[in-house]
């Protein structure tokens, strides 16, 4: 006994580290459908959950006006999102800014300044539009006509166009 009567801060650090292991974790709520609702004049972040007819999206890249299910700048999701800290603060933002007043216009191959997402992998089995960019063979592509089955790098007909400046690209080459 007299071990912890000479040591009391031990006594009350292992007790506060029980008391931690038991209290019950955090757990970020579902999405709300009606708070998440996508808005065509609303400006979203990359990441930025939303919901519209019947189905959950999350925007692959920064987007105003591109409608989900649509566009390839959103990617379906086959559960609800959760809404933690993090998705919140997107959503939030996505609300705060009004038409016209978005952040100035991302660098060639970034989402958004300072962001850099690495295009998805190109698919045979994926219909593309202009202004889609996928990797392929080391190297990201946007598509310059629409195109569905169409590799990348392929001369005739031509319908990408390599991106040479893309941030991902300088990402791989710091070894990130």
């Amino acid at each position: 006994m007299s071990g912890i009567v000479a040591r009391p801060s031990l006594l009350f650090a292992l007790l506060a580290v029980v008391g931690l292991a038991m209290s019950p974790p955090v757990l970020a709520e579902p999405c709300d459908p009606d708070e998440s609702a996508w808005d065509e004049a609303r400006y979203y972040k990359a990441g930025t959950a939303v919901f519209h007819n019947n189905g959950w999206y999350v925007a692959r890249q920064v987007s105003e006006g591109k409608e989900p299910g649509i566009s390839f700048v959103w990617k379906a999701q086959d559960e609800v999102p959760e809404c933690d800290s993090e998705q919140k603060a997107k959503q939030e933002s996505a609300e705060a800014t009004e038409p016209g007043q978005q952040p100035a216009a991302p660098a060639p191959g970034e989402t958004a300044p300072g962001i850099c997402e690495r295009p998805e992998q190109w698919r045979f089995a994926a219909q593309y539009e202009p202004g889609n960019q996928v990797m392929h063979g080391g190297m990201v592509w946007e598509a310059i006509e629409n195109t569905a089955g169409d590799m990348p790098g392929m001369d005739e007909p031509p319908l990408w166009q390599a991106v040479e400046d893309h941030c991902a690209l300088k990402l791989s080459n710091d070894g990130l």
